[in-house]
């Protein structure tokens, strides 16, 4: 028992002499040495840009956004090109949500990365906001190219029409636009929607030229419109000669049948070749009989089996000359390939080499197809389409008449 007690004694002393150690060292410590870890007093953050947006351009972005809680704002710098490069923009703020609205100009193209930072009167700094924008040039501009013209002409009755072709909406192209003189020697300019096909010119100076060039957006964020050169076009006076009679048969209206089904609606076209595909209606189709009158018809779905390169067409021997290819169709609905064609030989091309094997095409929805032959030929012409239906559902399209016309130019 002494042996234990004297152990805690010994025990008991070395820890006083730790306790008045720690004392001692304590009392040396300054009160205030804690304000080395914090020389320069506080942090103090100015408030942040906010809800910022970069809108693209050419060689230059617009920097947008919004002062809102702090009225100590005093300047805005932003950076970019890894910090290489930076503007300082003043800032006058007042009692109201203040808008930023700044172009940085003469930038590279490209992607850039900005860091944005706010600072008041005393140079304290916000937090950085970072946004990434895009600068556009002449490796953009180079990628463009002009919106083709198909066809430009006036006609008999003084109304002058251009046919635009298709272009990919991925480019950013919006409009095209076109200059002419009037018929009162003022010249005027019109922008052509990517989206419109044919576009009637009013009062057009017959006999004119017309300058076209097209439009583009890159993205939608972009503050700046990007054009193509303009690209100059003649524009002639032409009659139409109606030749149909002389080269087609079963024109319409009311089309005729050489046989009809069961049910007295699907048939097979008299005076046309027309592919198995389209004879979907267990062995009939190409024509269809509503309300007792006869159509050209090429439709899938409701009951009816796809239609796969299905092909309408007459094969006839034309002089040499200029020729228009029109069709009245009021009845039809959107979706699938559908193409007016005429190609040399005794057939028309399957959908996937209509642009390939064509003399000429056009959307079937334009209901009109140009075309020049420099010497006479044997040639067919007509429709093509590949359509898909399922259920109570489907794509179709019912043709009225059709006429073939000799254009011969003034």
């Amino acid at each position: 028992m002494k042996r234990i007690s004297k152990k805690i004694n010994i025990r008991l002393c070395q820890l006083g002499v730790a306790l008045l150690l720690i004392t001692a060292i304590a009392a040396c410590t300054k009160k205030d040495d804690y304000k080395k870890f914090i020389e320069g007093g506080e942090i103090s953050y100015t408030g942040k840009l906010d809800s910022v947006k970069i809108n693209s351009g050419k060689y230059r972005v617009l920097i947008n956004g919004l002062f809102i809680a702090d009225p100590k704002v005093k300047k805005c710098v932003v950076y970019w090109n890894n910090k290489a490069d930076s503007v300082i923009i003043p800032v006058t703020r007042t009692p109201n949500v203040d808008t930023l609205k700044f172009f940085i100009n003469n930038m590279k193209e490209g992607v850039q990365n900005f860091i944005i930072y706010t600072y008041d009167g005393a140079g304290n700094k916000s937090i950085p906001v970072y946004k990434t924008g895009r600068v556009y040039g002449d490796r953009y501009q180079v990628t463009l190219s002009n919106r083709a013209i198909n066809s430009a002409f006036t006609n008999e009755n003084g109304v002058t029409t251009l046919e635009l072709g298709g272009m990919d909406r991925v480019s950013g192209v919006f409009a095209t636009e076109v200059i002419y003189t009037d018929n009162a020697n003022a010249n005027k300019t019109v922008r052509i929607p990517i989206n419109t096909n044919n576009f009637t010119l009013a009062n057009f100076k017959e006999k004119g030229t017309i300058k076209y060039r097209t439009l583009f957006l890159p993205d939608t964020l972009s503050v700046d419109t990007f054009y193509t050169d303009y690209t100059s076009l003649y524009v002639p006076k032409f009659i139409k000669v109606d030749v149909t009679s002389t080269y087609l048969k079963n024109v319409g209206p009311n089309v005729s049948f050489s046989s009809i089904n069961s049910g007295n609606r699907w048939g097979i076209l008299s005076d046309w070749i027309t592919s198995a595909s389209v004879k979907n209606a267990s062995g009939f189709g190409g024509y269809e009989k509503k309300s007792n009158v006869g159509y050209i018809s090429l439709e899938a779905g409701w009951g009816l089996p796809n239609v796969t390169d299905g092909k309408i067409y007459q094969t006839v021997s034309l002089p040499a000359g200029n020729y228009r290819f029109e069709i009245v169709m009021t009845d039809f609905n959107a979706g699938g390939s559908r193409y007016l064609t005429v190609a040399e030989g005794t057939t028309i091309p399957n959908v996937a080499n209509i642009t390939s094997s064509s003399i000429a095409f056009s959307n079937l929805e334009s209901k009109t197809l140009n075309f020049e032959l420099l010497q006479s030929k044997q040639v067919s012409l007509g429709f093509a389409a590949s359509l898909t239906g399922t259920g109570s559902t489907g794509q179709y399209a019912k043709i009225a008449s059709v006429k073939l016309y000799k254009i011969n130019y003034l």
